[in-house]
């Protein structure tokens, strides 16, 4: 079997092409159509881990889901993640290959890469009905045309008809599609439609241009999508990070803006809580004591942001907040500054082979060549937290990570990881402070659990407002659902899907 395919390209970074290949998706998948996604090249620090223990984007995980079904290695072969000095780790199916700076790419690494595209693609021929795939930046960038992994070559290679999205909000947008049509040369022909996003205003106001661009590119402009608000799924870059603004919340958490902050969807599911207000932190904030919750997130660079926290001084506040009585929560790479210290002989992490962490925790960090990637199963290990009465959780996340943690005397063991990507195992996790309300774990998603971040954040509403009437949370995952099916609704509603359909060959 041969898949019917569609590409959706865009005239830069961060024009909503992710968002509406995981649209198209969904109202492929709610037509009955057997439909997956598929980026072969990406460059995100957001990530996530397969069933199988492979690492992908995050943002590829939300279109499996929004396809119906569960993300594979080959949706994805190639994730790029930065590091920093020009250097970035690449993944090739799942798995770390080593970091590489750009310069470093040996002659045939373009055939040899294209090749693993090629045998991915091909997988999914054998599996659905329809591909839709997604590309990166913008196919025009001269400077890097001939290394372009993720767009015309993926095009060309897959014989895939190219939808090109640009975002009219930031202005522009009629030239940077005609430029970009007219850089793409002889590539050119395999433009077959326009998306114009995000427009805040009435259709007809654009008539005149869209007939304009029409004659001038001959390409037809299959829709017009309105801005989209508070759609509550996950961002793919830290440039579109989400602060979650409530006038009247009742739990205010502050997270540590890290010059390499990785994975910050963890925090999707508590900024969907309308009784949470989340806010993040750089330097400039000078006071931490006004929050209820101070995070520090996953990072791609953990001796580095260490480092930074220490340089501006955020170390000290963090601290000071601690002392305080705030309650301080560390994820992964922030689990691990939280140590007293940070051992990296072989530099897996960045440039300093040992650091001093911040010693709100007892344990000691090891960095090893091996990553961890796994989806995980836990439970909370006895009752170290305040709020936990006889309540059994049945955790899930995953992990991902390069360092194994000791934990010492004055920490308490805070999970037991009993399944990891689907073998049965007995492993403690993360640790809580005896004396402070200090606590990390490796365990991504964590707070995605409901009753788990339910009871959790009713812990701050008992303490601070002595409520007795604690309100439930929702349900995280049945909340992402019906905002994937209002997305698909509202892009529906506004593109010529049958023109779409032609153009797909369905």
């Amino acid at each position: 079997m041969m898949s019917k395919k569609i590409m959706i390209q865009g005239t830069a970074s961060n024009v909503g092409k992710s968002i509406f290949a995981t649209a198209l998706l969904r109202i492929l998948y709610n037509k009955g159509y057997k439909v997956a996604p598929f980026k072969s090249w990406n460059m995100a620090l957001n990530s996530f881990v397969t069933k199988q223990g492979g690492e992908v984007g995050r943002a590829q995980a939300l279109q499996a889901e929004a396809s119906g079904i569960d993300i594979t290695v080959d949706m994805q072969p190639f994730l790029v993640k930065p590091k920093g000095n020009n250097k970035s780790q690449v993944i090739v199916r799942g798995k770390p290959l080593g970091d590489f700076k750009a310069e470093e790419q040996k002659d045939d690494y373009i055939n040899w890469a294209l090749s693993i595209i090629n045998s991915s693609l091909k997988k999914l021929d054998d599996q659905y009905d329809v591909v839709v795939i997604e590309g990166a930046g913008s196919p025009a960038e001269i400077n890097i045309k001939d290394r372009d992994l993720a767009n015309m070559k993926v095009a060309r290679l897959s014989n895939s008809p190219v939808i090109l999205v640009a975002d009219i909000d930031k202005g522009g947008a009629f030239a940077s599609l005609v430029g970009t049509l007219k850089l793409l040369g002889k590539d050119r022909k395999y433009v077959k439609g326009i998306i114009i996003n995000k427009f805040r205003g009435k259709k007809e106001s654009l008539k005149t241009g869209l007939n304009f661009l029409e004659n001038k590119t001959k390409v037809p402009v299959v829709g017009v999508i309105p801005y989209l608000k508070d759609l509550n799924l996950p961002e793919e870059d830290s440039v579109t990070i989400k602060e979650y603004k409530k006038k009247k919340a009742k739990v205010n958490i502050g997270i540590i803006k890290l010059p390499h902050l990785s994975n910050f969807t963890d925090f999707d599911s508590l900024g969907m809580e309308s009784e949470v207000n989340i806010d993040y932190l750089d330097s400039l904030d000078k006071d931490l004591k006004g929050y209820d919750l101070i995070i520090i997130p996953g990072t791609k660079n953990t001796t580095y942001d260490l480092q930074f926290l220490k340089e501006t001084g955020l170390d000290k506040k963090i601290i000071e907040a601690a002392k305080n009585k705030v309650q301080v929560v560390g994820i992964c790479g922030g689990y691990q500054i939280l140590g007293k210290k940070l051992i990296d002989k072989d530099l897996n992490e960045g440039n300093l082979r040992e650091i001093k962490g911040l010693s709100l925790l007892d344990i000691s960090t090891v960095f090893k060549k091996d990553k961890k990637t796994y989806q995980v199963k836990a439970k909370v290990n006895g009752k170290p937290f305040d709020f936990i009465n006889s309540k059994n959780y049945k955790l899930t996340g995953y992990e991902i990570h390069m360092g194994e943690t000791v934990l010492g005397k004055n920490v308490f063991p805070l999970f037991k990881i009993t399944s990891r990507s689907k073998k049965e195992c007995n492993i403690i996790d993360g640790a809580r402070a005896k004396e402070l309300n200090v606590w990390g774990t490796y365990i991504h998603g964590i707070f995605d659990n409901d009753d788990f971040r339910s009871d959790f954040l009713n812990s701050f509403k008992k303490e601070k407002y002595k409520e007795i009437d604690i309100k439930r949370s929702k349900g995280f995952k049945e909340e992402r659902i019906k905002s994937l099916d209002r997305l698909a609704k509202e892009v529906e509603k506004n593109i010529d899907l049958d023109l779409l359909f032609n153009i797909m060959g369905i």
